[in-house]
């Protein structure tokens, strides 16, 4: 392949996303890739200068970290120009790992403020330009700074030399070209980027660089138009996350989210859908029945054009366990993509399980055992009953009682001396007792279309079986293992059982 056509190659690779996305300010880049590093940079929504131009003349632009990034040298490999350099969501990079001293940052020094990839890796050619309108303070070898009418100081590095547009003193307008996006760095190289500062009067601190990436955010929003899928909270009827939102095991609560839509794009029911988050498409421990599934809530109720605001009404149920269950959300255009706004930890709903409390709609008593128990103020009121319980009453002495407490009294229990015996119970074949009160007790194997069943050894029609309408193919044998009595029909029903488990 020739050099020509490497060029080419690399200057088409960048992909040009739909969706204009970022992260939190704060939140780092790891050394090799991976998942950022949450809260390890400075955690700053402030935007320090407010309506200034974003810094390069035209979009798209991707400001992540040169080091941490493909390409660098705490980087996942590949080059500079890798694609995945070429993406969004933004990362921020202020108070990344650096020798300067930095007293805005946790650790006391970092990187002063972002780094910002023009839309390919192609060297100069991307134009700088002025955030705002000022005076030429200072020309180096490979930065231009800017100082503004009230003081604040833009700065603009990495610039090729040859294309530097201006001269120190000089007055310039924003948005006025100061010169190209290169990897200059003096008597060494960086990556294709620009690195932008912003330096003010900080009180108590005096002139020091303040956190850049907010102020990058809005100032690109307003170069590029508003996000597609972009949103901002209302309202909502849960109780928010610093309120106590106590709840039995398994109870439900029901409620709604309102957000206005401040994107370009219109809602509709089907399409726009309130997600799971931290991570996205988690699974939720607060599910309730009425959830689209486990990781959506609910969709938008109505269509919701921009500038209308549209609700999310949706349930949410207490897990079994006690605790806290914190879950964030966020909007999401399925299959298209996540909001940019709010952020994926702005939404949150956060349910607390009372082991000690008992769920609503349990007010009316219901037996347990041999006792009988109801919810009261949200507590469990018991009462032992001592001759049983049935349909949440207590029995008394004078009236059939359920000693064994299955919830069967003496007036339909066979035997009230065991709790496994009573209607409807499981009958286990070939064990000699009739544990589900139907007279008989169930054989083991059999053939035919009800093997098993009760009595399920004699074929109809067949020395004493049963015949005539509704007889499903088997007679049930009665009485127990006696050789005696009516003759034929028990001991012919017991040789067929015998045979057929040899043939099993």
């Amino acid at each position: 392949m020739t050099r020509f056509a490497i060029v080419c190659s690399l200057l088409l690779a960048a992909p040009v996303s739909a969706q204009f996305t970022y992260t939190d300010p704060g939140d780092l880049e790891r050394p090799g890739g991976g998942s950022l590093r949450n809260d390890a940079g400075r955690v700053d929504h402030n935007v320090y200068a407010p309506g200034m131009r974003f810094p390069i003349e035209t979009a798209p632009a991707y400001a992540n970290s040169q080091i941490y990034g493909h390409g660098g040298y705490m980087g996942p490999g590949g080059g500079e120009c890798d694609d995945r350099n070429y993406a969004y969501p933004w990362h921020d990079n202020y108070c990344e790992e650096r020798s300067w001293t930095m007293p805005l940052c946790p650790s006391g020094r970092g990187h002063q403020g972002q780094d910002i990839r023009p839309a390919t890796c192609r060297d100069n050619h991307y134009w700088v330009v002025a955030t705002e309108a000022g005076t030429v303070t200072n020309i180096g070898s490979y930065s231009v700074y800017v100082t503004a009418d009230d003081g604040t100081r833009f700065d603009y590095l990495h610039m090729h030399e040859g294309s530097v547009a201006v001269t120190r003193g000089q007055r310039v307008s924003k948005g006025q070209r100061l010169g190209r996006v290169s990897d200059n760095m003096g008597s060494t190289a960086t990556t294709v980027h620009l690195h932008f500062n912003i330096k003010q009067n900080y009180s108590g601190l005096g002139s020091v660089y303040v956190p850049t990436y907010m102020s990058l955010v809005r100032s690109y929003e307003e170069l590029v138009g508003p996000p597609d899928w972009r949103a901002e909270f209302v309202s909502q009827s849960f109780p928010y996350a610093r309120d106590p939102f106590v709840l039995a095991p398994g109870e439900e609560a029901s409620g709604h989210i309102e957000m206005r839509n401040t994107g370009a794009e219109t809602w509709r029911p089907g399409e726009v859908f309130l997600g799971t988050t931290q991570p996205r498409d988690v699974a939720s421990p607060i599910a309730a029945s009425d959830w689209v599934n486990d990781h959506r809530a609910a969709t938008v109720e109505s269509v919701t054009g921009p500038g209308e605001v549209g609700r999310f009404s949706f349930s949410v149920r207490a897990p079994d366990g006690a605790g806290d269950y914190p879950q964030f959300f966020n909007l999401v255009r399925e299959s298209v993509a996540w909001f940019s706004v709010p952020g994926d930890d702005q939404l949150q709903v956060r349910v607390t399980t009372d082991a000690s409390r008992c769920a609503a709609g349990t007010e009316s008593w219901s037996c347990e055992g041999m006792a009988r128990v109801r919810c009261v103020g949200g507590g469990a009121e018991r009462e032992s009953c001592e001759y049983g319980c049935e349909g949440g009453s207590c029995l008394d002495a004078s009236g059939p009682v359920d000693a064994d407490g299955d919830g069967h009294n003496t007036s339909v229990d066979c035997d009230d001396t065991d709790p496994t015996a009573f209607p409807g119970a499981e009958d286990v074949c070939g064990d000699g007792i009739d544990s589900d009160c139907d007279g008989v007790d169930r054989v083991c194997g059999g053939e035919g279309p009800l093997p098993g069943v009760d009595g399920g050894g004699v074929p109809v029609g067949v020395d004493g079986g049963a015949s005539g309408p509704g007889v499903s193919g088997y007679a049930e044998i009665s009485g127990g293992c006696s050789t005696s009595g009516s003759g034929g029909f028990a001991g012919f029903g017991l040789l067929l059982l015998f045979g057929w488990r040899r043939r099993g």
